[in-house]
């Protein structure tokens, strides 16, 4: 009996041993309940350990604007140094931790496709690795990551703002100052902007999206993935890659663009003044001369073709005759003699000083453009230049001559014989005072009718298999073809 009561009492021992233990281990490491997905985690960010605020988000394929499942992506502000982060999978009890390939890299600024962010960008592959991604700057980045590529990379964040409204136009950004380095917050603003009565975007350093891959098949004639890296839709509802924000009132404004770890994007666009008022200028332009056809408005019916967001400017492409009798043309806001306006002067290469007198003819029948520029007071009068654009030639660099059209004068047509990649073709005049982005210019044949975009929207589509093709511009009668060869 004796030795069956010591026989218990060591049995109760051991289970006390064992449940101390147990409790102790527990109150050491508790375990950490975390959701299913794909975390920044690293010492040079704020999320040292597993948190929700780091957790990846679905990103839009920028080709299709539609969720891409594989494609992730997340803004971290990043300490530079040897810090960085890595991106951790967890799947129930089971954690993979990825970092850089070997050949993940700065992209050289030469290598930068045109559309893409030029403050600084690294791009390669993803592998598993406790090596860490790090940047050399304290600042905000851009995380995006394809699982399916197994393709990432990491963009410099510096936001301004862009579009018709603003300063810059389409061409460039007019940057936003940041509130200073934050692990968990910054803000993004500029005071006493003039916004004007047109649209805009938020889009970070001078790019419109990152290319992880650009020949990607998607299926149905479509290829590429990509990730935008502008915000758009409504300054209360900001979307990636969204539609183009409205201003309704011309004034001076303070916008500002907030961003806080693991929330989406807030902006605020406050009305602080009123702005100087805007130069008044004529909606219309007409062109009238025996040079162009004769001095009867009644007859003669050139109008000139408005520039998108510049209300200053009109341009025209038109025949020509030399040595007419009364040469010259002249121009007015509607079709009559109020108003009228020419040349004073001496050209100096093709440009005149806006005048009282009748601009010459020139010295060889042909085609010619004409751009007028009210707030200079210009008129300009050279050979035509009408440029290709975008997929049709695969470049995006506007004044590109492997895109330039001839000037046909002895067939009368602007005319470019060239093999296009598939796509859709677009095309542009240029001219020296035509101060413009090349879309405000922009122009498409539709039903073998030239259409021009003037202060009107994106044009329809106009989409070409690839192929050997002609295009003949018929600045006359305004007719225009497309055949294949």
């Amino acid at each position: 009996m004796k030795k069956n009561i010591l026989k218990l009492s060591w049995i109760l021992m051991a289970a006390l041993l064992v449940f101390s233990a147990c409790k102790k281990d527990d109150d050491d490491d508790p375990v950490v309940t975390v959701e299913d997905g794909m975390y920044v985690k690293g010492a040079g960010t704020a999320l040292t350990g597993f948190d929700i605020k780091g957790l990846l988000k679905t990103a839009n394929n920028e080709v299709t604007q539609e969720p891409r499942a594989e494609l992730k992506e997340i803004y971290i502000a990043v300490k530079g140094g040897a810090d960085g982060f890595n991106i951790v999978t967890v799947a129930g009890t089971e954690q993979v931790t990825y970092g850089p390939g070997p050949d993940f890299a700065e992209v050289d600024a030469a290598s930068l496709d045109v559309e893409e962010p030029k403050a600084g960008l690294w791009r390669g592959s993803i592998i598993e690795t406790t090596t860490p991604f790090t940047v050399a700057e304290d600042g905000l980045y851009h995380f995006m990551y394809d699982t399916e590529l197994m393709i990432g990379a990491i963009a410099k964040v510096e936001w301004g703002i862009i579009g018709g409204a603003t300063p810059g136009g389409w061409s460039d950004n007019t940057p936003l100052t940041s509130s200073g380095f934050d692990l968990n917050a910054m803000s993004f603003s500029i005071p006493s902007v003039t916004i004007l009565e047109n649209e805009w975007k938020f889009r970070y350093s001078n790019g419109w999206k990152i290319i992880l891959d650009a020949d990607y098949d998607l299926g149905g004639g479509t290829t590429g993935i990509k990730v935008n890296t502008n915000l758009g839709g409504a300054i209360d509802a900001l979307v990636a890659g969204g539609g183009n924000i409205a201003n309704a009132v011309y004034a001076n404004y303070t916008v500002t663009l907030n961003w806080t770890l693991g929330a989406a994007y807030t902006a605020t666009s406050v009305w602080e003044s009123d702005a100087e008022p805007l130069p008044e200028y004529p909606e219309n332009l007409y062109m009238i001369g025996a040079t162009v056809g004769g001095w009867d408005w009644a007859t003669i019916d050139l109008p000139m073709v408005a520039v998108h967001s510049h209300p200053e400017l009109f341009w025209k492409i038109v025949w020509m005759e030399a040595g007419v009798a009364d040469e010259g043309i002249k121009f007015a806001p509607a079709k009559e003699w109020v108003g009228d306006f020419g040349k004073t002067g001496d050209a100096t290469n093709g440009v005149w000083a806006k005048g009282a007198e009748n601009v010459p003819g020139p010295a060889v029948s042909g085609y010619y453009m004409v751009v007028v520029d009210l707030e200079n007071e210009t008129v300009e009068v050279n050979v035509p230049t009408v440029y290709l654009i975008g997929d049709c030639i695969g470049s995006w660099d506007a004044l590109n001559p492997d895109g330039l059209f001839t000037v046909d004068n002895v067939n009368k047509v602007v005319t470019i014989t060239k093999d296009l990649v598939a796509g859709n073709v677009r095309m542009y005049a240029a001219a020296t005072t035509l101060a413009a982005d090349w879309w405000q210019a922009e122009f498409n044949i539709f039903s073998d009718v030239i259409e021009f975009r003037a202060t009107g929207g994106d044009q329809d589509p106009v989409t070409l298999a690839a192929g050997n093709y002609t295009i003949n511009l018929n600045f006359i009668n305004h007719a225009g073809t497309i055949t294949t060869n």
